[in-house]
């Protein structure tokens, strides 16, 4: 995808000086949900079941919708991909898993490669048939150990950063914006418009085996709570977040856009048979709103420069 680089951000007014959004969003959003995920890996190591796994990814799909340890430090900005490959990875992880199930070898020697430790090999493992094997329980559960590793690193980054913060709030801001609209580019694009044939690699090609957790049926469910991580920073909360911050900007406007398009996808996508994609025009225009809202409304209002930089060319 292109991936959007903020210059600059509204300088914070005196009105909300003495609040800070992102320790905020840190405190309340970011370190409780990486919390939940690791709890939830934890449980699903002890009890692996489809339950376990839907409450896993749920809770990790919220944790990467607002990931911002990357940017916080730059040693961590491939963390996620080590948790999740889904729409990086060239290669057929399905056939490689199966690889790793039919080895002799140990868990730890089978699953040598970071793609084969992450949430998308764990799928295959535990849905690839309707039995899951003691062998594929103990991949899994080596698996988790490699995810809820790299959760704690997030977890310590963000701890770390509220202690000391180090940056100017126009970059931290900036930062929230930006994570944001690319979040919102992937969820419409790759997560929805691939898979319902709306996207612009996939036009008028619709096929539901491209959606981001097709064997367990657990799409929707990863969408659900992309809308929800992002709802915690746009809604109006009890705790300071980003709409707190962009309608003292004077951005009300603008920040209600973005809420009635969240709401809006949690409508359409409730309106369709679970994992059907067939008939998602109206969710990809819904998803394609929030993404409108934040980088054009929003960027706009806060008289953010933004630039687009060559990336990865989604």
């Amino acid at each position: 995808m292109k991936k959007i680089v903020l210059s600059a951000i509204l300088a914070a007014s005196t009105m909300f000086a003495a609040q800070n959004t992102l320790i905020s969003v840190l405190n309340n959003v970011s370190i409780p949900d990486v919390n939940k995920t690791i709890n939830n890996a934890k449980v699903l190591q002890k009890d692996i079941n489809a339950k376990n796994f839907t409450k896993l990814l749920e809770s990790w799909k919220r944790v990467e919708a607002l990931y911002f340890a990357g940017d916080i430090n730059e040693d961590y900005i491939d963390t996620p991909r080590y948790i999740d490959v889904f729409h990086n990875l060239k290669e057929n992880l399905n056939v490689q898993m199966q690889r790793a199930i039919d080895s002799k070898d140990a868990p730890r020697v089978a699953l040598f490669k970071n793609s084969f430790r992450t949430i998308n090999a764990l799928e295959y493992v535990l849905f690839n048939d309707d039995v899951v094997t003691p062998r594929e329980k103990l991949l899994a559960v080596e698996i988790l150990n490699s995810m809820i590793s790299n959760l704690e690193d997030i977890k310590e980054i963000y701890e770390a950063y509220i202690k000391s913060p180090d940056q100017s709030e126009k970059w931290e801001n900036a930062m929230i914006i930006n994570t944001l609209i690319a979040s919102s580019y992937r969820l419409k694009e790759w997560r929805i418009g691939d898979a319902s044939g709306y996207s612009t690699k996939y036009k008028n090609d619709p096929k539901n085996k491209r959606a981001e957790y097709f064997l367990s049926k657990n799409s929707f469910n990863a969408i659900k709570a992309i809308l929800e991580a992002h709802n915690e920073v746009m809604g109006d909360q009890k705790y300071y977040n980003f709409a707190s911050m962009s309608k003292e900007a004077g951005a009300t406007s603008q920040t209600k856009e973005a809420q009635d398009a969240i709401a809006k996808t949690f409508e359409e996508i409730s309106k369709l048979k679970n994992d059907d994609f067939s008939n998602g025009k109206a969710l990809f225009t819904s998803a394609k709103a929030i993404h409108n809202a934040y980088y054009l409304s929003l960027v706009e209002e806060l008289s953010v420069t933004a630039k687009i930089l060559d990336a990865d060319g989604d």
